[in-house]
């Protein structure tokens, strides 16, 4: 059976007390150039206006479905959408509340992913902008330079509302336990590395908001060595510690995923059992010959100091 022009793509947004900027984002994913997307809100108990806002307007009629829940948390509230909603030869989108998306944004991914010869099993991502509050232009996200497996072990570079992805990924998504994953979107990455293709493109999609609640922050370079040496420190100084929390992950993953491809698996393996006491010889031959690479320089380096001291 042939692929359909325009497969169905489901706009996921979870939403909580996002009442200051929920009706902006509306606005651009009501505004989108694709034919065929269905958008569905899952409110995750808001205490401010942000249902009566969406209930009010103008487009609440477009909506595909728009669900009232208790607060369970973002990573199970985006997974509950990913299980509501959606059937074989479907695509899906995570979206945030505070954004703004360029109307081509879903367009541009599906190009990209309908250009692929399984379609669903492909994660596509894309760059971003940061912006303030008003949506004045601060920077822009890092081009990834490792893209793939030995990358989504140490690093996500796949920010989740950039993201579209086929229903296989969305199926695997829906096999982790909420309590596994560092966050929805690592997770996916992960899964997408791991059974299927990622595609990164340096297209910025979306207009990131910081402000007090987000999520991801941008950090100016001078600002972002201070904070990324402060958490090294830290380490440093700390008599006890539980590595990096991402290599705990990656443990549950594979623990989740019990036929992934035995050389990912591998792959993972050699870099957890370097933690710890001893091994000194193993680690530094590992970190002459790294097998996992940060996309930004600075902690690329950190990573291998901390391999290197085993505190990872």
């Amino acid at each position: 059976m042939s692929q359909p022009t325009h497969p169905r793509v489901n706009i996921l947004l979870s939403t909580y007390n996002g009442e200051r900027f929920v009706g902006e984002q509306l606005d651009s994913l009501f505004s989108q150039t694709y034919p065929n997307i269905a958008i569905h809100i899952r409110d995750d108990g808001s205490t401010d206006d942000t249902v009566d806002i969406i209930d009010a307007h103008p487009n609440r009629h477009r909506l595909a479905s728009f669900d009232i829940g208790g607060n369970i948390g973002v990573v199970p509230s985006f997974l509950t959408l990913s299980a509501q909603h959606g059937a074989p030869g479907e695509l899906y989108a995570f979206c945030d509340q505070d954004d703004v998306w360029k109307p081509e944004k879903i367009a541009r991914a599906m190009e990209k992913i309908l250009a692929c010869p399984a379609p669903d099993k492909v994660l596509y991502c894309s760059r971003l902008e940061y912006v303030d509050e008003r949506l004045g232009h601060l920077g822009y996200s890092r081009v990834p330079q490792q893209i793939g497996f030995s990358n989504a072990i140490v690093e996500n570079i796949a920010v989740g509302c950039t993201t579209v992805f086929g229903d296989t990924i969305r199926r695997l998504l829906l096999e982790g336990a909420p309590e596994n994953m560092m966050m929805h979107d690592w997770w996916t990455y992960l899964v997408a590395s791991g059974f299927g293709e990622v595609i990164y493109d340096d297209f910025v999609s979306i207009q990131y908001r910081q402000h007090g609640s987000t999520v991801t922050a941008w950090e100016p370079g001078l600002k972002k060595i201070r904070t990324r040496a402060a958490g090294f420190l830290r380490r440093l100084t700390t008599h006890r510690h539980h590595g990096l929390d991402c290599l705990c992950q990656v443990t549950r993953f594979l623990n989740t995923y019990p036929t992934i491809d035995p050389r990912h698996k591998a792959l993972a393996m050699r870099l957890i059992d370097l933690r710890g006491k001893g091994r000194l010889r193993q680690r530094l031959r590992y970190v002459l010959h790294p097998e996992v690479y940060r996309s930004d320089p600075l902690e690329n380096q950190t990573l291998k100091i901390l391999i290197l001291l085993g505190l990872h």
